[in-house]
């Protein structure tokens, strides 16, 4: 089956909520949002895979028997799993010299054992051509494997990297035009690279990377590209945290049944297309399965953003509510419970705030080497606990009109934390009614309630005992001694205003609330950031 024109975003609903945005990036733009007195220290880039197959053929009645839309990924995964395979038969990785993972500093990679990498996710590539599906497709070269990284998803990674070369390099000159070797002739040090153990991360890093540098002729770059093992993971949960996978159930359950109306209406719309009653008449599945409406959207999104044949009945405004019922099923619990959001992405952010004081810590001192960018090759499991302790949505209401915004993270999703600079204009005067409640932790964080933490709890204290004489500080504590430094949050094509940021004194005076102070971003996160002590705690409660 081959596909048709997949549909614009101008053209059709679905576009907006399966296929992320990106803003136009106008000289007005730059202008408004990067003006002359703010410069960019740092960035995390944090993105979904692009357009992708299912992960498995359950709904044999959309799904043809064969997706061939991978002429060209088939080409680039044969040199992908041929690169991995010399990797891994080097015989060159080492375990960490001696020291615990927990004193790693910040950007430090992990090094693990050659007998502890699993690479089976990275290269094996199970084919998609299945044979009880109702079309008359055959296997070709373009044949997909599950969940393979397709050609619209190869052109949409390389159009986020072609977007973050405009503006990180073109407009902004934070990055350098070409790609550099560092000074031993090894990686650039500019980027810190991630992906999960999945080949769709991975080879959408690849093109994230080739439109962010493009035109690099093979062999010619090096880029070290970090890969955890699944036991070491944090980009996604692990459902070994059997906390987390019971506290998920429940509030789960609990905000469908909020949306109990909706859920009905759509359920009983599926059963209404022959096609999806087949397959929930086969799977037992009621509106009341946790995960109707994410398995349902996981075949129809892949099918209608490559524009496959559907139903007429599966069209944008359907596309719509199956991304929203799926958002209610697995992020809408994450606003609901900060113990929950923590137990799925309180790791990562706990990198992601070491990253941080780390790097506002180096410009600091006017010396240093720190990446500028970070980029970590995800998935929506990633995103949707992200957003939930941003609060993006601002906590939606639990009435069915706010549930329009609230929506599973597209194909090609993006969420960039930009750490910025701005020393000449005013501070905020007002101060914010939780500053004072900062404290110097002990060791034992325990003994500060989640809820209480105005920062998170790995935040060193040097970073508040820094003296400045043309600030009239000592070395003293300090808690305004990161004035000058603040955060943005992106999410696909718009700013995030986080609610603490709102707080008066806990935002850019000149550009908004979506400009935290670095204060105001510490405080939104600090609840969602357990130690590494509190984290297997948790996850054995």
């Amino acid at each position: 089956m081959s596909p048709t024109t997949p549909p614009s975003n101008s053209e059709s609903i679905a576009s907006n909520v399966l296929q992320a945005r990106l803003p136009g990036l106008t000289p007005e733009f730059v202008a408004r949002h990067y003006p002359s007195t703010v410069s960019v220290v740092h960035v995390h880039a944090v993105n979904r895979h692009g357009e992708r197959t299912p992960s498995s053929h359950n709904i044999t009645g959309i799904s043809p028997k064969s997706w061939n839309l991978c002429a060209k990924s088939n080409q680039m995964h044969a040199d992908f799993q041929r690169a991995v395979g010399l990797l891994v038969s080097s015989g060159d990785a080492t375990e960490m010299q001696g020291r615990a993972k927990s004193q790693t500093p910040p950007w430090e990679p992990f090094t693990f054992a050659k007998a502890a990498r699993d690479i089976s996710e990275l290269v094996n590539l199970p084919s998609a051509s299945t044979a009880d599906a109702k079309d008359g497709s055959k296997a070709t070269a373009a044949t997909c494997g599950f969940g393979q990284l397709t050609d619209l998803g190869r052109q949409s990674m390389t159009a986020l990297g072609a977007h973050m070369r405009a503006l990180y390099v073109d407009a902004l000159g934070f990055l350098p035009p070409a790609v550099s070797q560092n000074a031993n002739g090894g990686p650039t040090d500019d980027l810190y690279l991630r992906a999960t153990m999945y080949t769709r991360t991975f080879e959408s890093l690849q093109h994230i990377l080739g439109g962010l540098y493009p035109g690099q002729e093979p062999g010619s770059s090096l880029f070290r590209v970090n890969v955890r093992p699944a036991e070491h993971e944090t980009i996604y949960s692990r459902d070994s945290c059997r906390r987390m996978m019971l506290l998920f159930k429940e509030l789960s359950k609990a905000c469908m049944a909020l949306h109990a109306a909706e859920r009905q209406k759509l359920y009983t719309d599926m059963r209404n297309i022959p096609a999806l009653r087949e397959y929930l008449d086969a799977g037992r599945m009621s509106e009341k399965s946790h995960h109707l409406a994410t398995t349902v959207l996981d075949t129809a999104a892949s099918a209608y953003v490559h524009g496959l044949p559907l139903p007429d009945a599966i069209d944008g405004a359907f596309m719509a509510r199956l991304s929203q019922s799926a958002a209610v099923e697995h992020m809408l619990s994450g606003w609901k419970s900060a113990a929950l959001a923590r137990l799925q992405i309180g790791p990562l952010l706990h990198e992601f705030a070491a990253n941080v004081a780390a790097v506002v810590e180096t410009d600091r001192a006017g010396g240093g080497q720190h990446p500028k960018m970070a980029i970590y090759s995800a998935h929506d499991t990633t995103l949707a606990p992200l957003l939930a302790t941003f609060g993006s949505e601002a906590e939606p209401a639990d009435s069915a009109a706010n549930l329009s915004e609230l929506m599973w993270p597209p194909f090609a999703s993006s969420i960039r934390i930009e750490l910025l600079k701005d020393s000449q204009s005013p501070y905020p005067a007002v101060r914010p009614a939780w500053e004072d409640d900062q404290k110097d932790y002990s060791e034992d964080a325990s003994l500060v309630p989640f809820e209480k933490r105005t920062r998170p709890v790995n935040v060193p204290k040097s970073l508040y005992r820094w003296s400045h004489a043309t600030k009239g500080t000592t070395g003293e504590r300090n808690p305004r001694a990161t004035r000058d430094y603040y955060v943005r949050v992106w999410y696909n094509d718009r700013a995030l205003q986080l609610p603490t940021c709102r707080d008066p004194g806990a935002h850019h005076t000149q550009l908004g609330s979506s400009v935290c102070t670095l204060d105001g971003f510490f405080k939104q996160i600090a609840r969602f950031v357990p130690s590494k002590k509190e984290a297997a705690q948790e996850c054995l409660c």
